[in-house]
């Protein structure tokens, strides 16, 4: 999943400055890894997972750096994310904050993902890892959590309150540096959890924020918009994300503005990104449909049935459509079928 990811070097001057104060030789670090600082400071620059991933292995496994990601983490202020920054300073609730962080997130921390419910009389924020384990995925953990609580904590109401984060929870055990977590503004903190998560009272979702501006907020967004956009169309194979969308569905209801929407991007950036890989969301959705179409006649539907299960208006439509993908029709095709099994 992770071979054609890359991610961004945005927060490697923190991670440098982190490493520096301990004595450890940037340039021998970065030279593990076919990296260089000149490399790591032009514009747009990205390094592998893989990469990446053999740095941070570095430091911890074989320097003992065990809460690399919680020092890098602690430097991390709202400050400090750019466009990012900016559109949550600017943004007019912590409603529209946590959308806009469920939205964007990829293109700071690729692989990391957040999403937030309301339960109850709280507000759950949830991380989800989708690649990094042990010793990785506890560092990535430390300090995309903590730069979040820095940031949900630089927000300022324009009734001049301040949000309280009542826990936060870990998935992993309580380290040995564990006294070093109190630098997280939380009242309480949990480990071996079932996620990684952080609640506040739901009070605080939907008053105005102090800084709010529309105008800077749109601008922010259009930027936020653009790099992810460059990010899904370098980093991630659009097909696929689009056919396994669509199988999930079974190819029966979603649109191209529904796939557009769960992809976080623009019904014409969607068919751009799909020209450019050769492909168009109606020839996606008719594959996944056919294959859909011959697993439920295997399993012994009518073709009334399958009509039905794949949202066709009538049978006719469905006919016709069948017959394009396979050359016949669907008694001919059940008949064919029937006695090419019954000869195995």
């Amino acid at each position: 999943m992770t071979e054609n990811i890359s991610l961004p070097t945005y927060y490697f001057g923190h991670v440098i400055s982190v490493l520096k104060q301990s004595g450890i030789g940037i340039d021998q670090w970065l030279a593990s890894q076919r990296l260089d600082l000149a490399k790591l400071l032009e514009a747009d620059a990205r390094v592998s997972v893989q990469q990446f991933d053999g740095l941070i292995k570095t430091v911890i496994e074989n320097r003992g750096f065990e809460d690399l990601g919680l020092s890098v983490g602690k430097r991390l202020e709202i400050a400090h994310h750019g466009d990012f920054g900016l559109a949550i300073l600017n943004s007019a609730t912590l409603h529209q904050v946590l959308d806009f962080h469920v939205k964007f997130l990829p293109i700071r921390v690729p692989l990391i993902k957040l999403n937030y419910t309301i339960e109850g009389a709280q507000v759950n924020v949830e991380l989800t890892d989708e690649h990094w384990h042990g010793s990785l995925h506890r560092a990535v953990i430390e300090a995309v959590m903590i730069a979040i609580v820095n940031m949900l904590h630089a927000i300022r109401f324009q009734d001049n309150s301040q949000l309280l984060i009542d826990v936060v929870k870990f998935d992993y055990t309580k380290p040995n540096y564990a006294q070093k977590y109190q630098s997280i503004k939380a009242a309480q903190l949990e480990f071996n959890k079932p996620n990684c998560s952080l609640f506040f009272s739901k009070q605080f979702l939907d008053k105005p924020l102090a800084s709010a501006d529309d105008f800077s907020f749109q601008r922010a967004i259009l930027n936020c918009q653009n790099e992810l956009n460059s990010y899904l169309q370098q980093n991630l194979n659009i097909e696929d994300r689009v056919s396994k969308l669509l199988k999930q569905d079974d190819g029966a209801a979603l649109s191209l503005d529904d796939i557009a929407e769960k992809l976080y991007i623009s019904k014409r950036s969607l068919h751009r990104f799909l020209e450019k890989e050769g492909t168009s969301f109606k020839r996606l959705l008719q594959k996944v449909k056919a294959d859909r179409a011959v697993m439920l006649f295997q399993q012994g539907k009518t073709v009334t049935e399958v009509a039905v299960l794949l949202d066709y208006s009538d049978c006719a439509n469905f006919r016709r459509a069948f017959k394009t993908w396979f050359g016949v029709a669907p008694k001919e095709w059940i008949s064919k079928n029937r006695i090419k099994n019954a000869t195995k």
